[in-house]
């Protein structure tokens, strides 16, 4: 697992998830096991060159499948560059929040990018 979790980061949120190597695998409550409030979404695909990168979060505490799982929030990166997304006031999430990586937009996509995809989130 390529996953990071730092705790008190800033005044804005209390938790920092880094994951470096986000693809189609499901990585499963990487909040922990709590509600809590989304408030920033970074997706880096930069070196993915040719294809955009299409984060995937679900608020689960579970696990399924990339093909089998509906997001609640879906972001995107083009091709090569990064994109952030600054969620105001924040989403709110009930159970943890659950996130996957691919390279289609399609609802069932389980394709993994070719390349790293950097994500981060800060959440409280």
């Amino acid at each position: 697992m390529a996953i990071t979790k730092t705790d008190a980061i800033t005044e804005l949120g209390g938790i920092l998830i880094v994951d470096f190597d986000a693809d189609a695998t499901v990585e499963a409550h990487v909040t922990g096991n709590t509600s809590g409030t989304l408030y920033l979404v970074e997706v880096d695909n930069t070196a993915n060159a040719s294809t955009s990168a299409y984060l995937r979060i679900k608020d689960a505490q579970s696990a399924g499948s990339a093909g089998t799982l509906v997001p609640h929030w879906l972001f995107s990166a083009p091709p090569g560059a990064k994109a952030s997304y600054v969620l105001g006031d924040g989403q709110a999430y009930s159970t943890g929040l659950t996130l996957w990586c691919t390279n289609n937009n399609t609802a069932e996509d389980t394709t993994s990018p070719a390349s790293a995809v950097i994500v981060r989130l800060i959440a409280s």
